[in-house]
């Protein structure tokens, strides 16, 4: 809202001068009266504490578009405690309960942000933090699992005591991403072998998550059962749809995940359903096609969203406290996050000779808190 005082408006600026899009009149920190959990669902994002002065590289497509789509906090530094507190609001009015945070070892950025800034803060309050294990950078690209023991004594000692961290029937929650990989490459068992037996010398009986679901399932599978529960991070791979995915993208890939989870349970673990807003991840590479954020050209912004929520609580087991895992919070190289975003007006525009070699020719809209209020809506 503009103000016709502008003593009063250079003042509001300077207090929110952490925020650069607070002196354009609107506030980020004031946000509708629905800022309390109410939901039914244990509603999960993956957050990345990785944002810093470049913005972790400053790459993704937003900031290709023509004006630029920035976040509604600007290209922020993660570690700011009005910033953590923003994010902790946004999440209430959302419904989200729990931040599943990417993890790069002792010492990394995100294990200094996590233990320093998140878990410290004073608004936290009930919100959980459980750790995404990145498998990726911790075993050498599946090739080395020397790291893995260390790691998972590190976790047990400076986290998985927390009040706030996220626990199942009394068990320390971990998300282990990429375990499908393990699983490929006949090495799964050795890795959670070494992550339990590592977290029981520490005291804990550690609750794994495995990213394990892509695509069509298996008929049988030998190593589900070595798992605690099952889902899914890459929704955009497992989906396999491009440009406009279409009602029938959606059906196809929840019947898919219906068949994950009775598997799943046949082999004694738990299923988490998994959604998204869309992808487009030219910012950072190319090889993949976007996949918008409207079910069709003449469908709204947010509709796949929307249409996915609507079939994903349909699959939530009851044994996770109803457990649904959105990707993403806030990854943005991907355009995946939920993130609220400066409000502007729809473009597919860009920066690039051909003017949508980012945008693919999709259009992107500027658009605020949609998708934290579908997700309120999906989940009440």
């Amino acid at each position: 809202m503009f103000s016709s005082r502008p003593f009063l408006l250079t003042v509001l600026c300077s207090i929110f001068l952490v925020f650069p899009n607070a002196c354009n009149g609107e506030d980020p920190m004031s946000s509708p009266d629905k800022d309390q959990m109410d939901s039914p669902y244990t509603v999960c994002v993956y957050y990345y504490p990785w944002y810093s002065g470049d913005f972790h590289g400053g790459r993704y497509m937003r900031k290709e578009l023509i004006p630029p789509q920035l976040p509604m906090l600007g290209e922020y530094d993660d570690r700011n405690p009005a910033v953590i507190a923003q994010h902790l609001k946004w999440s209430r009015q959302a419904n989200i309960s729990l931040w599943v945070a990417s993890w790069w070892g002792p010492d990394s950025r995100e294990d200094q942000t996590l233990l320093h800034h998140i878990l410290p803060h004073d608004k936290l309050d009930d919100m959980q933090i459980a750790l995404f294990y990145e498998t990726t950078g911790r075993t050498r690209e599946f090739s080395a699992f020397n790291r893995v023991a260390p790691d998972i004594a590190h976790i047990a000692e400076r986290y998985f005591d927390h009040p706030n961290y996220l626990r199942i029937d009394g068990r320390p929650v971990l998300f282990v991403y990429l375990t499908r990989v393990l699983s490929r490459n006949g090495t799964l068992a050795e890795v959670l072998e070494a992550m339990r037996a590592t977290a029981r010398e520490a005291g804990h009986d550690i609750y794994i998550v495995g990213d394990e679901v892509f695509g069509q399932p298996p008929t049988f599978s030998e190593t589900i059962g070595l798992l605690d529960a099952v889902t899914n991070y890459d929704v955009y791979g497992s989906m396999g749809a491009k440009g406009y995915a279409g009602q029938a993208a959606v059906d196809r890939y929840y019947a898919a995940q219906a068949s994950w989870r009775e598997l799943a349970h046949a082999e004694g673990a738990a299923f988490i359903p998994a959604t998204t807003p869309g992808f487009n991840d030219k910012g950072v590479r190319d090889g993949h096609e976007a996949v918008s954020r409207k079910l069709s050209e003449e469908a709204e912004f947010g509709s796949l969203f929307r249409a996915m929520l609507a079939q994903a609580i349909e699959y939530a087991d009851e044994s996770t406290g109803r457990m649904l895992m959105v990707t993403s919070w806030n990854e943005w190289h991907e355009d995946t996050q939920i993130e609220p975003v400066e409000e502007g007006e729809a473009t597919r525009l860009d920066g690039s000779e051909t003017g949508e070699a980012f945008s693919e020719g999709l259009d992107y809209e500027g658009y605020g808190e949609r998708y934290l209020e579908i997700l309120r809506e999906g989940t009440e």
